[in-house]
């Protein structure tokens, strides 16, 4: 069978953000048949494809069974990425609801001035001794505002290797290229960047690619950083604005602490919510 990963961005971006997701979608002169499976999430499972838009996997591949797999979708979503694939949703649909990860540790505030909430939040335990963090916001221009904030009033204190008592130690530029971490990798150079789809290519690979290897401290990012993203040992994430819904909140609480280690959440929520 072919497996489509994260079958919700079929219907949430393919509209307008990736328009070659519908591409998946091109069904034409076939009917497809619906099964069931118990996986978490949402299952959209479809056998037997007939279509001529299928015909390398079924021919070269003998691909017989198509499988979509999402941890986020609500069933109106669910409806509408079946839609699209052609899938009958009352048969092809299988729904299991799944909790929060255990070791997902959620917060959330209800603060006036959310930059200084924030500087707050990273300079005292639990934060300030995290690895890995996500700071995700909804617009661009924001997303290098607050990465800027967060150098001018934390380099010196996110920048040392973590403690895990909250308590940062002196070190020197040249101490902390010396230095290791307990994981093996280097202390971070740099305490915040930003990320967005705005940005040039090679920049968001130099970014995506600091953050993996433990030289950056924190991303200040849109939606856009995260899809695909494989760091096991993301240790937070703080949502600096409220998600557009439940099912986006939940994707992007789901990059922390993938794996198994306590990670933390914190919502900054505006007064006005």
């Amino acid at each position: 069978f072919a497996c489509i990963d994260e079958a919700h961005c079929v219907s949430e971006w393919s509209h307008n953000f990736r328009p070659s997701y519908l591409r998946l979608c091109k069904v034409r002169g076939g009917r497809f048949r619906g099964c069931h499976s118990s996986q978490f999430g949402v299952t959209l499972c479809v056998t037997h494809p007939l279509s001529s838009s299928w015909q390398v996997l079924r021919d070269r591949l003998g691909v017989r069974c198509f499988l979509g797999l999402t941890a986020t979708a609500t069933l109106a979503t669910a409806r509408d990425v079946a839609h699209h694939l052609g899938i009958p949703a009352e048969e092809g649909i299988t729904l299991r609801s799944s909790t929060v990860p255990p070791n997902l540790l959620l917060s959330v505030s209800v603060d006036e001035d959310k930059d200084q909430a924030l500087i707050s939040l990273l300079q005292r335990e639990p934060f300030v001794s995290l690895d890995s963090i996500i700071v995700y916001c909804t617009r661009r221009e924001e997303t290098l505002r607050i990465a800027a904030l967060i150098r001018t009033r934390l380099q010196g204190i996110l920048l040392q290797e973590p403690s895990g008592t909250g308590e940062p130690e002196p070190d020197t530029t040249t101490q902390r290229k010396k230095t290791k971490t307990k994981s093996g990798r280097r202390p971070p150079e740099c305490v915040a960047d930003a990320y967005h789809a705005g940005l040039s290519p090679a920049e968001r690979r130099r970014v995506q690619k600091a953050f993996m290897g433990g030289q950056l401290r924190l991303v200040v990012a849109t939606v856009a950083f995260g899809m695909g993203l494989d760091k096991p040992d993301v240790r937070g994430v703080l949502h600096y604005n409220m998600p557009k819904n439940f099912e986006s909140y939940v994707q992007e609480i789901g990059r922390a602490g993938r794996d198994g280690q306590p990670a933390r959440c914190h919502l900054f929520l505006d007064p006005q919510v």
